[in-house]
């Protein structure tokens, strides 16, 4: 390695560093003392922001294209936010008051998501050359950039409503560790290319180091929580599928970033690239982690 090139590394993985020490205090502070509509708006103007950077990379150059894409967004958290009142209201209008039980349909989208990251992980293992090599319609793109947005705010949203701030607070560690250990375990020992057509620098060492040590984190936090034994395989293990599948929503940004020749989602944070390229993660993971709990609730 030149010492040019060791020089910019270091520089980017100090400005990673840095830009982390500030903004994990003020993440986990708002995670922990926003109420639950305070959380929605925070982490709604989160997905905004990755919906501007998303845009670009769906190929929507003109700037009130990007914006109507922002707001499609936007009023799909509107519907979400009030679709309890639309409901009581459209069932006093037609006098149908069982249909207010509709309400739990927003939970029950966790469901198609999840088979969605599921047959996105499959896809990426099974075509990655196909996928680079033959980019989605326009439409698709964009359909695809706005359901993944719009379901991580919801679902993520209800993680924090029904199961408690601890919650969200555990998904991020979760990612934030599973993340850290597979970046330098591959830097130290990686050898074997995950997805080379799509993400190069990933490698199944790196992931191999995340599993274990979020498997490590997992069983930790069940054993202070005094969960019973049979309870604390099953925490760890679906923190470590919703691990395996957080990995899916950093392959699609990769993916999207491939068909549009860029290297970062955009410029916003020193050291990280854009905003989605810090997110990509919690995308996905969110979904496995709120069908995991909800799920619990449901049929167990």
């Amino acid at each position: 390695m030149t010492t040019s090139k060791a020089s910019l590394l270091t520089h980017t993985l100090t400005l990673r560093i840095l830009t982390a020490v500030v903004l994990i205090p003020v993440v986990l502070g708002a995670v922990y003392k926003l109420p639950v509509s305070g959380f929605l708006i925070a982490w709604g103007v989160v997905i905004l922001a990755a919906a501007w950077e998303w845009s670009r990379l769906t190929g929507i150059v003109n700037p009130l294209g990007r914006v109507a894409f922002v707001a499609m967004v936007l009023t799909a958290q509107f519907l979400a936010w009030y679709w309890p009142k639309l409901l009581m209201w459209v069932s006093d209008l037609i006098n149908w008051p069982e249909l207010v039980r509709a309400v739990v349909l927003l939970d029950h989208i966790v469901w198609p998501t999840v088979v969605f990251w599921l047959l996105l992980g499959f896809a990426f293992r099974t075509w990655p050359e196909k996928m680079k090599q033959n980019p989605w319609p326009k439409g698709l793109k964009i359909f695809v950039a706005w359901f993944v947005l719009v379901t991580a705010w919801l679902l993520a949203g209800r993680l924090r409503a029904n199961f408690g701030n601890a919650s969200i607070i555990y998904l991020l560690f979760l990612i934030w560790i599973a993340d850290t250990v597979a970046y330098f375990v591959g830097k130290k020992w990686g050898r074997t290319p995950l997805v080379p057509a799509i993400s190069p620098g990933k490698t199944m060492e790196g992931v191999y180091g995340a599993v274990l040590a979020t498997a490590a984190y997992a069983a930790a936090v069940g054993y202070f929580m005094e969960f019973e034994t049979k309870l604390i395989l099953d925490f760890t293990m679906l923190s470590v599928i919703a691990v395996l599948v957080s990995i899916c929503g950093d392959l699609l940004i990769s993916l999207y970033k491939r068909w549009s020749g860029v290297k970062d989602s955009g410029r916003l944070l020193p050291g990280h690239g854009g905003l989605l390229d810090r997110i990509d993660s919690l995308l996905a993971a969110s979904a496995v982690l709120y069908a995991g709990f909800f799920g619990r609730v449901l049929f167990w």
